[in-house]
């Protein structure tokens, strides 16, 4: 099949008129809130779902997402303990999570192409069992080869929960929702990340290691319950319509916005799927029964093994590559500290037990809420003042005005992080660096991610799934490498080297915001990368 140009796809581009009494299209409620995309006449079309089954669906798969790193992260603060245990280096114990983080990465290239090609009831159901399964492996290992096997297997289920979790929100949600809901789904991720080491430090001291990883499988076997009850198949086949009614927009528009010929060009009303016809012959509802099979045919038209390749020339794009960069550096330093955390606090001058060093966690479960707030709630309020400041039209762009608070709080974070344990500051000082830097695994993923849904939505799966994909390769190398990188330099200059990697990398927003809307109208019209038709 040829390749052909985002624009094909989507002739919005990421521009949409999101307020507007024009009654011909479906609105919120009562209000002037287009609905985007417009939802269509098929009772099945999870866009017309009740709220209530809508945020089941969305609850249950965060709590995947959730639980996926609560018993992936389980164990990272008894590194010490296990090497003791079994007999292997506190590096090598340390493979434990940095294996975990790089093959939940992997994973995403295997699951993402199952699910276009499947579906994800089918997928969220076997990469749940598997976890669980492999949460009950790695608790019952006398070895470590064992618990390290099991914990790679149960990485492998739980990675089906990264780029899939996100595109669920596409799935089911509007244009209007998608920044709250990304946040409340990075939230979940992060506070598994969180919990893990919180819950299981106090645990694993007084019941043992192996109780870290059998809390997870009861948590994760609750969890497939809840999948299979209450997560029915999201997928659905939107077709996509010319855009409609630019006349009356454009002579709406004001005189700077009129004198660019090229302001409306690729503009969408909001109608990426055919108005309800009232002729057509829709398929009944599906009762509970039928929304509890897990088959629901092979919707691609693609070979299997093309799907697992066709979203590597997404990277190129601006926004994806830009949103790989942001959520990698905004992970990498989180993870580095819950590698180090006992190794810094357990000996003197902290003393620390393998309980308390997992306190480390409520600062950061605090920065996390913080980030979420920004990089959610925030930016979907700062996005409608801008669509209803600019006749009602919204601009992807205007959610990465937000991006700089929580990357100056993320950079300040890394660096007082590394001065303070090279110092051996109070610990409170040390609690409140990872609470700072803590902010952006929310906050600027969120942003980020939420920026590459709007700009690609006909794609945001394939785009996701490079973005969760790379980002744990990333923070692999970085987990895997941070005890000789700290040994070698020292805290305050390898953290410091960190921060203004971080800093330089993300100031790479800046071209976005003032450009942003012309380079995606050029790479969406002019780059052909897409190799596929929609599903």
């Amino acid at each position: 099949m040829p390749f052909k140009s985002l624009k094909e796809l989507d002739p919005s581009e990421g521009t949409v008129l999101l307020y507007s009494g024009n009654l011909s299209q479906q609105h919120l409620g009562k209000g002037d809130t287009i609905l985007f995309p417009q939802p269509s006449a098929d009772l099945n079309d999870p866009l017309t779902w009740p709220r209530w089954r809508k945020h089941f669906v969305f609850l249950s798969i965060c709590l995947f997402s959730c639980l996926n790193n609560f018993s992936g992260t389980v164990l990272s603060d008894s590194f010490l303990t296990i090497s003791e245990d079994l007999q292997v280096s506190v590096e090598d114990a340390s493979g434990l999570l940095s294996w975990v983080v790089l093959t939940q990465g992997l994973a995403n290239f295997v699951w993402v192409p199952t699910a276009i090609y499947l579906g994800k009831r089918p997928v969220f159901l076997v990469s749940c069992a598997i976890a669980f399964f492999g949460a009950i492996w790695a608790a019952a290992s006398t070895s470590f080869g064992s618990l390290l096997g099991g914990c790679i297997f149960g990485a492998f289920g739980g990675g089906a929960s990264e780029a899939l979790g996100a595109a669920i929100i596409n799935d089911i949600y509007f244009l209007h929702e998608r920044g709250s809901k990304m946040s409340w789904y990075i939230i979940f991720i992060a506070f598994g990340s969180s919990l893990g080491p919180l819950c299981g430090g106090y645990l694993i001291e007084y019941k043992g290691w192996a109780w870290g990883k059998w809390l997870s499988a009861i948590l994760l076997g609750v969890n497939l319950l809840l999948i299979f009850f209450f997560a029915p198949e999201t997928r659905f086949r939107r077709s996509s319509n010319p855009s409609e009614g630019l006349d009356s927009i454009a002579s709406s528009a004001s005189p700077s916005e009129k004198g660019d010929s090229n302001k409306f060009e690729h503009l969408e009303v909001g109608n990426r799927s055919s108005a309800p016809n009232q002729t057509s012959i829709m398929p009944p509802r599906k009762t509970y029964s039928q929304s509890l099979n897990p088959w629901s045919g092979v919707a691609s038209d693609s070979p299997y093994w093309s799907l697992m390749f066709r979203p590597l020339p997404l990277l190129v794009y601006p926004a994806c590559l830009f949103a790989t960069l942001a959520y990698s550096l905004a992970l990498a330093p989180t993870v580095m500290v819950n590698t180090v955390s006992s190794t810094i606090l357990i000996p003197p001058p902290y003393n620390f037990s393998i309980g308390a060093v997992g306190l480390i966690n409520i600062p950061g479960m605090i920065g996390q809420g913080f980030g979420a707030v920004i990089g959610g709630i925030c930016i979907d309020k700062w996005a409608s003042y801008c669509a209803r400041r600019n006749n009602g039209v919204f601009v992807p762009e205007t959610r990465l005005f937000l991006f700089i608070v929580p990357t100056i709080i993320v950079f300040t974070g890394i660096v007082l992080f590394g001065f303070s344990v090279e110092q051996q500051m109070h610990w409170a000082v040390i609690f409140t660096a990872y609470g700072l830097m803590s902010v952006g695994l929310t906050g600027s993923a969120s942003i980020t991610m939420t920026y590459v849904c709007d700009c690609y939505f006909p794609v945001a799966a394939e785009c996701l799934e490079m973005i969760n994909g790379i980002k744990n390769v990333f923070a692999f190398g970085l987990v895997h490498g941070v005890v000789p990188w700290v040994t070698r330099m020292g805290y305050a200059r390898a953290f410091g080297t960190l921060g203004g990697i971080f800093g330089g990398l993300m100031s790479f927003v800046l071209p976005l915001l003032v450009w942003g809307p012309q380079i995606r109208h050029h790479t969406s019209s002019k780059w052909r990368l897409v190799s596929w038709e929609l599903e």
